[in-house]
């Protein structure tokens, strides 16, 4: 299965120079992340020589005048449109192969031109320290090159990467030191230990035993293939940075992992052996990080697991370490028959007669979802999905399960890879914050939200965690490992993203309006008759969900405060219900109970509202195209009230 990135800003260039003085060359590959009128610029400079140099000076020529703002790791001057960039103390001694990078933003008028560069390196230096320096070409953007070259020294056009691995030796004794941080002009490097804030988890153990580790020890995984650890980094834009690790690997053979961030395979890297669990080295990647905090990940790629991982060092503008997402713990898992989310998931296996695969397969886009709203009763023609493609209305997660229903029943594999399809589109989908938009690619406007409405992020997750699970119709090799890794992370966010939305009511959680800020997490408004509220029919679901999940604290937390919420006698109707098929629509029926669609965000009075966002507490004081045209009420908390007490809930 595939694993795409996704990049919110607005375009991506990749340019190489070379670019060489005397008999050191230096070459560079340049990465612009460009936006309306801005752009981060990230620069890898490769001492492609054979011999060490003590110091470097880059030359940036832009077609106006770069306008910087702020600079990481280098100390530079402006002149009209020439930028100079020169190493600080600690990256300016780079041996044959050893690279380093740096970067500034700044802003742009009209179209951004990626600038040309010129540069020089200073004489030989002596350091003892070994190294290597590998580039990869993991995209397919280009830029012209330009070079000059002396006898020592040659250029080449090969296209360059925005993930450029390398590595250097060092030691280091053991301290008690837990983290630090460093920074020049507007940049930053922080290196991250165990058990030290950015930090998150390790799939193994934090060890102590082998000596020459930094901080309160390293992290340990279990030899085994898809063994990880995590941390969790902020960034003020999103941008391209610099991750080292220092590392140690006794073995003799190297270990390589994936580099997921916020869930995505965006790079690897080789942990080469260091002959012994006391020799210890660094190696890294340049990434890239989404505006906001973002997840990362080191996941083993073989069956001996990771090397022994001492620290993380994030080198670029304004890093910092963030908190952990709050998923992470064990706690007790609930059965889950009656569960209104899974049952929602069990439906979805028979949602269509095993004859209808085929036609179900042919409206598949090409992106990996459907459109919504079926009723598949004839050949579709697929296309690109673009404006159509959806979680709505359970549209592509009902199929996706349905599919996987249908292989596990014929075998047949062009329905295994319709699922594996629609998992990528699903992944690719999920913002870095964990929640989903409700059509993606995004089509602007309310759509772009977080969108609990009509069940959609909750039918997604539900999904997401039965795949994890290897449950039925996902058992068998309809995902690989590392596919089920990327789901957990997916679900991991997700839950996340679910208790920062939670609205709290004068300081106390209570549920979650139909759709939330993607990045903010406030309620919000999407038609014009659906206000910003507290939704009385998706809460229960979303609260449904997060009983599939271990009940950490924070999620028993949630899911109780939820429950109380729904039985509050300021919250249900009692001795009423709502008919649809009557005028009034909301009768009296002695015995019956009914919760409204929407409730004010402080008062947790029931509303409703028209085309014209009037907020009203009659539902006879709308228009009976609204009214006879929308689902304003219903017994909604009846089949989560009933679960929950059947788990003692």
């Amino acid at each position: 299965m595939r694993i795409r990135k996704r990049t919110l800003y607005g375009a991506a260039f990749i340019g190489l120079c070379t670019l060489a003085n005397f008999s050191h060359a230096i070459t560079c590959s340049t990465t612009a992340d460009v936006w309306n009128s801005g752009y981060v610029l990230q620069v890898n400079v490769l001492n492609d020589s054979t011999t060490p140099v003590s110091n470097w000076h880059v030359e940036l020529a832009f077609n106006q005048p770069p306008g910087i703002s702020g600079s990481w790791n280098a100390e530079l001057t402006t002149i009209g449109n020439i930028t100079t960039a020169s190493n600080i103390s600690w990256n300016g001694n780079l041996a044959a192969g050893q690279s380093t990078s740096f970067g500034f933003q700044g802003t742009h008028d009209g179209n951004f031109v990626m600038p040309t560069c010129t540069g020089e390196s200073g004489g030989t230096g002596s350091s003892s320290t070994s190294s290597s320096s590998s580039t990869s070409s993991s995209s397919t953007s280009s830029s012209s090159s330009s070079s000059s070259s002396s006898s020592s020294s040659s250029s080449s056009s090969t296209s360059s990467s925005s993930s450029t691995s390398s590595s250097s030796s060092s030691s280091s004794s053991s301290s008690s030191t837990s983290s630090s941080s460093s920074s020049s002009g507007s940049g930053s490097q922080i290196v991250i230990q165990e058990e030290a804030p950015g930090f998150c988890g390790v799939d193994g153990s934090i060890d102590n035993n082998n000596s020459g580790y930094t901080g309160a020890g390293f992290a340990n995984t279990t030899n085994a293939n898809g063994m990880a650890i995590r941390w969790s980094v902020a960034s003020p834009y999103g941008s391209s940075y610099q991750l080292d690790w220092r590392y140690a690997n006794g073995s003799s053979n190297p270990r390589t992992a994936s580099i997921r961030v916020n869930g995505n395979s965006t790079a690897s890297v080789d942990f080469d052996t260091t002959g012994a669990w006391t020799s210890w080295t660094s190696a890294g990647v340049v990434v890239g990080l989404e505006q906001g905090q973002n997840t990362i990940e080191l996941v083993s790629t073989t069956n001996e697991g990771l090397a022994n991982i001492d620290a993380l060092t994030v080198i670029g503008n304004q890093a910092e370490a963030a908190d952990c997402p709050t998923t992470g713990g064990t706690g007790p898992v609930l059965p889950q028959d009656g569960n209104p989310a899974q049952r929602r998931f069990d439906n979805a296996k028979t949602a269509w007669s095993q004859s209808q695969a085929d036609i179900i397969l042919s409206h598949q886009f090409d992106n990996g979802g459907w459109p919504k709203n079926q009723d598949y009763d004839s050949t579709g023609s697929g296309g690109s999905g673009v404006g159509e493609a959806t979680i709505d209305n359970g549209a592509t997660v009902t199929e996706l399960v349905y599919l996987a229903q249908v292989y596990q029943n014929t075998g047949q594999t062009k329905y295994r890879d319709a699922v594996r399809k629609a998992m990528d589109y699903l992944l690719e989908a999920q913002y870095s914050s964990g929640g989903w938009p409700q059509f993606y690619p995004l089509t602007g406007g309310y759509h772009d939200h977080a969108t609990f409405n009509d069940n959609a992020m909750a039918s997604a997750l539900t999904v997401l965690h039965n795949a994890v699970e290897s449950k039925s119709p996902f058992t068998g090799n309809i995902f690989s490992d590392s596919d089920r890794n990327a789901m957990k992370t997916a679900v991991s966010q997700g839950v996340d993203y679910i208790l920062k939305s939670q609205w709290r009511q004068n300081g106390v959680l209570t549920v979650w309006c139909a759709q939330h800020g993607a990045y903010d997490y406030a309620p919000k408004m999407a038609r014009a008759y659906e206000l910003e509220s507290l939704s009385g029919s998706e809460s229960v679901e979303i609260a449904a969900f997060l009983m599939t999940q271990p009940q950490t604290p924070a999620v028993e937390a949630a899911v109780k405060a939820a429950l109380a919420w729904f039985r509050s006698p300021n919250t249900i109707l009692e001795d009423y219900r709502y008919d649809k098929n009557v005028e009034e629509k909301i009768v009296y029926s002695p015995g019956s109970r009914m919760w409204y669609r929407f409730y004010d965000l402080n008062t947790n009075r029931g509303f409703f509202s028209d085309r014209d966002s009037r907020k009203v507490y009659d539902l006879m004081q709308i228009s009976e195209e609204r009214r006879n045209g929308y689902s304003w009420g219903g017994d909604y908390g009846e089949r989560l009230l009933s679960y929950a007490q059947s788990v003692g809930y």
